[in-house]
């Protein structure tokens, strides 16, 4: 993978997604969900959601995916696209805690 996201090219290898479904399920998440300051939110050929954060440990874009396994897939990327990270195979039940980890979660403020 290139330094910049491709979304045209990564989702030749996507399946597609109800994006809606998927935002629904990061609402489960409640204050979590809420604490990455998500807007601009974005469908992008029906296989990624796209939304900004303005989080603790990221600020830019993430992208979610769903991959020929039907596992989530995740990219980080500066506004601009670069590639932060990319977190693979995880199941829907721990997506909006993975995200968290990524974007907000600070462990001194758990309790």
């Amino acid at each position: 993978m290139s330094n910049k996201i491709n979304t045209s090219e990564l989702s030749k290898s996507m399946r597609q997604q109800d994006v809606n479904e998927t935002l629904r399920l990061l609402r489960t998440g409640g204050l979590k969900f809420f604490s990455w300051g998500g807007h601009a939110w974005m469908n992008l050929y029906n296989k990624f959601l796209r939304f900004k954060v303005n989080g603790h440990h990221h600020k830019g874009h993430v992208y979610i995916s769903v991959n020929g396994s039907d596992l989530y897939n995740i990219y980080l990327t500066s506004t601009r696209g670069t590639v932060k990270e990319v977190i693979e195979d995880i199941y829907f039940e721990d997506l909006a805690d993975v995200i968290d980890n990524k974007i907000e979660r600070v462990d001194e403020y758990v309790k």
